[in-house]
């Protein structure tokens, strides 16, 4: 039997039209799985997709989906099941390839698939590729429908608020590296450095602004913080402690919370930057727990901007938009 999937691909793979492949076969898991061709969907590949491409002279075209069989002599069917083949084999099958054809191909834009929370269609077959029976209590078939939906909306009170600002008012920096984290996922170790970096501006410029009307002297604060060696310097930890408490008489470890999330993205941070990928503790993290982690980012800026005093803090917008939506699936 067959379970043939058929897999929507987030980035388009050009093709020589005509090209022939051959089929890769492998073994995993009881499992004998052929991988395909990257092939052409029904699905539009992009707004830019070109009229015309060539390679080497000759005509191509944008492959935007992926093709696998999985072949054994029984599948489970029932219905209520998650899938079979399970998805952690599926989503091990799909990356194995899309990191091997981003390393040999030196393709920044070819990434690994979240497995199963992108578009995809699991249809169980006969051996000679014929539709199976309908039998009651057990599926022909599986998959599911993704796509995003995001807006950015203006009203006139946006708009007011964004001239109320000074002409030449420019945002906070570390402010401007929050969102880029957010924007960065779903990937998760650019996202955790983009973060971490926002708090590293975010406690360096907050720290020197409360030590100009502090009574540290300004000579004795520079030497404090520019050594001629960087790790005799302050290190983010005791710029979140030790020289705020000092500064401003609050440090983050006050907050347990704060400080347990401070803590778990910085080390998510260095595991990424040092081995490649972000962990907390040994465990990798996944984009939930990312997603996690950049929220607490945010929250430990609030948390020390409501301890500033008046003139040190910054402007902060909230906005009552209900914006509606709909989009025929089927």
């Amino acid at each position: 039997m067959l379970a043939r999937l058929d897999l929507l691909l987030p980035f388009a793979i050009t093709i020589p039209e005509g090209e022939h492949f051959s089929i890769y076969q492998c073994d995993d898991e009881g499992y004998n799985i052929r991988i395909f061709p990257p092939i052409k969907t029904e699905y539009p590949v992009a707004q830019d997709d070109p009229d015309e491409i060539l390679i080497n002279g000759k005509p191509a075209f944008q492959a935007n989906g992926l093709r696998i069989y999985f072949q054994k002599d029984n599948f489970d069917r029932r219905q209520g099941i998650e899938c079979d083949p399970p998805y952690p084999l599926i989503a091990r099958t799909i990356n194995l390839f899309l990191l091997k054809f981003r390393f040999v191909v030196r393709g920044s834009k070819i990434r690994p698939i979240n497995f199963p929370y992108t578009s995809w269609h699991l249809q169980y077959l006969n051996d000679d590729e014929s539709e199976l029976d309908k039998t009651e209590g057990l599926v022909r078939g599986r998959g599911s429908k993704v796509f995003t939906l995001s807006w950015t909306a203006l009203n006139n009170d946006i708009w007011k608020r964004i001239f109320e600002l000074p002409p030449d008012y420019i945002p906070p920096q570390w402010d401007n590296l929050l969102l880029d984290a957010n924007e960065a996922l779903p990937e998760i170790g650019p996202s955790v450095v983009l973060a971490e970096t926002a708090l590293e501006v975010f406690i360096s410029h907050i720290l020197n602004e409360l030590s100009k009307n502090s009574t540290i002297p300004k000579d004795l604060w520079n030497w404090v913080n520019n050594r001629n060696w960087w790790l005799q310097e302050p290190t983010t930890e005791e710029q979140f402690d030790i020289l705020l408490k000092t500064l401003l008489g609050i440090s983050l470890k006050e907050n347990n919370d704060l400080w347990e999330s401070f803590k778990n993205l910085k080390n998510a941070r260095n595991s990424f930057v040092h081995e490649g990928i972000a962990k907390i503790g040994q465990n990798p993290i996944s984009e939930r727990e990312a997603r996690k982690l950049l929220a607490k980012a945010n929250e430990i800026v609030i948390f020390i901007k409501n301890k500033l005093p008046e003139e040190l803090r910054w402007p902060e917008y909230k906005h009552s938009i209900n914006v509606e939506a709909k989009k025929k699936i089927i």
